[in-house]
Protein backbone atom coordinates (compact mmCIF):
# COMPACT_ATOMS: atom_id res chain seq x y z
CA UNK A 1 0.00 0.00 0.00
CA UNK A 2 1.52 3.46 -1.08
CA UNK A 3 1.41 6.25 1.53
CA UNK A 4 1.77 9.91 1.73
CA UNK A 5 5.70 8.80 2.74
CA UNK A 6 5.99 7.37 -1.12
CA UNK A 7 5.27 10.61 -2.71
CA UNK A 8 8.30 12.22 -3.98
CA UNK A 9 8.43 16.28 -4.25
CA UNK A 10 9.39 17.71 -7.88
CA UNK A 11 11.16 20.89 -8.36
CA UNK A 12 13.39 22.47 -10.66
CA UNK A 13 15.54 23.15 -7.91
CA UNK A 14 16.19 19.48 -6.73
CA UNK A 15 20.12 18.50 -8.12
CA UNK A 16 21.17 15.93 -10.46
CA UNK A 17 20.66 17.16 -13.46
CA UNK A 18 23.23 15.31 -16.41
CA UNK A 19 24.18 17.54 -19.48
CA UNK A 20 22.50 16.38 -23.49
CA UNK A 21 24.61 16.60 -26.17
CA UNK A 22 22.02 16.99 -28.85
CA UNK A 23 23.55 20.44 -30.39
CA UNK A 24 22.48 22.29 -27.84
CA UNK A 25 22.70 23.58 -24.35
CA UNK A 26 20.47 21.57 -22.47
CA UNK A 27 20.50 18.89 -19.20
CA UNK A 28 17.87 16.90 -17.92
CA UNK A 29 17.03 15.10 -14.24
CA UNK A 30 14.99 11.95 -14.89
CA UNK A 31 12.82 12.31 -11.48
CA UNK A 32 11.37 8.42 -12.11
CA UNK A 33 11.65 5.42 -14.82
CA UNK A 34 9.41 1.98 -14.68
CA UNK A 35 10.20 -0.91 -16.41
CA UNK A 36 6.64 -2.56 -15.67
CA UNK A 37 4.68 0.29 -17.50
CA UNK A 38 7.34 1.31 -19.91
CA UNK A 39 7.67 5.24 -19.03
CA UNK A 40 10.28 7.27 -17.54
CA UNK A 41 9.53 11.42 -16.15
CA UNK A 42 11.93 13.72 -16.01
CA UNK A 43 12.56 17.47 -15.80
CA UNK A 44 14.03 19.05 -18.88
CA UNK A 45 15.70 22.42 -19.06
CA UNK A 46 17.31 24.14 -22.51
CA UNK A 47 18.99 27.28 -23.35
CA UNK A 48 18.05 28.97 -26.66
CA UNK A 49 19.08 26.94 -29.56
CA UNK A 50 17.79 24.62 -31.81
CA UNK A 51 18.52 20.72 -33.13
CA UNK A 52 17.01 18.80 -35.71
CA UNK A 53 16.02 15.26 -34.71
CA UNK A 54 15.07 11.66 -36.54
CA UNK A 55 11.99 10.08 -36.20
CA UNK A 56 11.00 9.54 -32.36
CA UNK A 57 10.94 5.85 -30.66
CA UNK A 58 8.63 7.03 -28.33
CA UNK A 59 5.49 8.88 -27.24
CA UNK A 60 6.44 12.24 -25.20
CA UNK A 61 3.89 13.61 -22.92
CA UNK A 62 4.93 17.48 -22.41
CA UNK A 63 4.15 20.28 -19.93
CA UNK A 64 6.32 23.93 -20.29
CA UNK A 65 6.92 25.42 -17.07
CA UNK A 66 9.24 28.09 -18.28
CA UNK A 67 9.82 29.82 -21.72
CA UNK A 68 8.74 29.00 -24.97
CA UNK A 69 9.60 26.59 -27.64
CA UNK A 70 8.58 25.53 -30.99
CA UNK A 71 8.77 22.24 -33.10
CA UNK A 72 9.00 21.99 -36.45
CA UNK A 73 8.08 19.13 -38.83
CA UNK A 74 9.73 17.31 -41.69
CA UNK A 75 6.90 18.88 -44.21
CA UNK A 76 7.16 22.50 -42.97
CA UNK A 77 4.79 22.46 -40.22
CA UNK A 78 5.30 24.57 -37.16
CA UNK A 79 4.12 25.05 -33.62
CA UNK A 80 4.81 26.97 -30.80
CA UNK A 81 4.60 26.07 -26.79
CA UNK A 82 4.87 28.57 -23.53
CA UNK A 83 4.67 28.55 -20.44
CA UNK A 84 1.54 26.59 -19.14
CA UNK A 85 1.11 24.55 -22.22
CA UNK A 86 1.33 20.95 -23.11
CA UNK A 87 1.73 18.63 -25.85
CA UNK A 88 1.70 14.83 -26.93
CA UNK A 89 4.92 14.37 -29.30
CA UNK A 90 3.71 10.75 -31.36
CA UNK A 91 6.12 8.11 -31.53
CA UNK A 92 7.37 8.41 -35.30
CA UNK A 93 7.59 12.23 -34.87
CA UNK A 94 10.21 13.70 -37.00
CA UNK A 95 11.30 17.41 -37.29
CA UNK A 96 13.23 20.38 -35.47
CA UNK A 97 13.31 21.22 -31.93
CA UNK A 98 13.89 24.61 -31.20
CA UNK A 99 14.24 26.58 -27.64
CA UNK A 100 13.07 30.22 -28.49
CA UNK A 101 13.15 31.70 -24.62
CA UNK A 102 15.70 29.64 -22.33
CA UNK A 103 12.91 27.03 -21.42
CA UNK A 104 11.86 24.22 -18.73
CA UNK A 105 9.51 20.99 -19.13
CA UNK A 106 7.87 18.14 -17.34
CA UNK A 107 8.14 15.43 -19.53
CA UNK A 108 6.49 11.68 -19.49
CA UNK A 109 8.07 9.33 -22.33
CA UNK A 110 6.06 6.07 -22.61
CA UNK A 111 8.01 3.84 -24.68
Amino acid sequence: MKTIRDIRPVSFSIGGFTPLNYGMEESENKITTGSASAYVVSLWQGKVGSVDFPATEVTEVCWITEGRIALSDEAGGRVEFGAGQGYILPKGFAGRWETLVDAKKIAVILE
